[in-house]
């Protein structure tokens, strides 16, 4: 169903396809699409992917950077970290965000987006041994993120932070 879909990291070439990108319902991430994402990645702080169509519209995107988190020991608990003695913080991928444009929803692209995520995070956690991806999620989209079996961390200002345990996927990689 998605053979015709491309990917490509962000690049200087894509400028103008991102100001077509529309996400009404989520502004924040239409704007740093827009305005922040190709910044970050001329910083190396971030890396964009983006998805077109066979006409080259752009569906969608995603962005990850390196992060860590601090979390209480019942929920290292429940997501099965077990960080050494005197060690506080976990590292972690952060998906920074995940659009999808208003004219191409409703049609799974949204999963197919979110399985590269996963892909991607999962090659970087063999490679770095990270055990974590984690997002800040808004409300509107926190049920996606629960379909993808993330769990539920804390509030952060107007966000909620979810995590999901990378080992339970970093094996679905190849080894090289």
């Amino acid at each position: 169903m998605f053979d015709y879909i491309s990917e490509e990291y962000l690049s200087n070439a894509h400028i103008e396809k991102l100001q077509d990108f529309q996400c009404k319902d989520e502004i924040q991430v239409e704007t740093f699409l827009k305005e922040e994402a190709f910044p970050l990645m001329e910083r190396n702080l971030v890396r964009t992917r983006l998805f077109f169509d066979q006409q080259k519209n752009l569906i969608g995107f995603y962005s990850l950077f390196n992060d860590t988190i601090k979390m209480n020991k019942q929920k290292r608990k429940q997501l099965d970290i077990n960080l050494p003695d005197k060690v506080k913080e976990i590292p972690a991928i952060r998906l920074h965000y995940i659009g999808v444009d208003n004219r191409y929803r409703k049609n799974n692209y949204g999963l197919y987006i979110m399985s590269s995520v996963l892909y991607h995070t999962a090659l970087v956690a063999k490679i770095s041994g990270c055990p974590l991806i984690i997002v800040e999620s808004t409300k509107n989209a926190r049920a996606f993120y629960e379909k993808f079996d993330f769990t539920y961390i804390c509030p952060k200002d107007s966000y909620y932070i979810y995590s999901l345990n990378t080992k339970y996927f970093a094996g679905l990689v190849e080894n090289r």
